[in-house]
């Protein structure tokens, strides 16, 4: 299991693609929590919704919880939910984008001859 775990987090990290894909979610991410706690609004901030949708389509697996799910959830439970999920969408469509790189790379200088 441990192998597969360092797999994943190689295939998410080992092009620089997918480590730009990754900073722009955490700073996505750290607008987010900066201007949840520093800023006042008088009215809702759509900056939770960045992250969000930088990590579409595993992030929104969210809307398909049942209605009611996360309403007795209190704020700080809710965030700590919000955040892990947007890690572990970030995480898992990274290492799709490494994948994906990998595929369409050559595997190796090949001779015209193929050997």
């Amino acid at each position: 299991m441990n192998n597969n775990r360092r797999n994943l987090l190689t295939l998410a990290t080992d092009n620089w693609l997918s480590r730009a894909y990754l900073a722009v979610v955490a700073a996505a991410t750290g607008f987010f929590l900066f201007d949840t706690f520093f800023v006042t609004h008088a009215d809702a901030s759509m900056s939770g919704a960045v992250p969000w949708l930088l990590t579409a389509p595993l992030s929104l697996l969210y809307t398909l919880l049942p209605e009611g799910t996360l309403n007795g959830t209190g704020s700080g439970a809710f965030l700590a939910l919000y955040l892990v999920g947007i890690g572990v969408a970030a995480v898992a469509n990274a290492a799709f984008v490494g994948l994906a790189l990998r595929r369409i790379r050559p595997a190796s200088a090949r001779t015209v001859g193929g050997v």
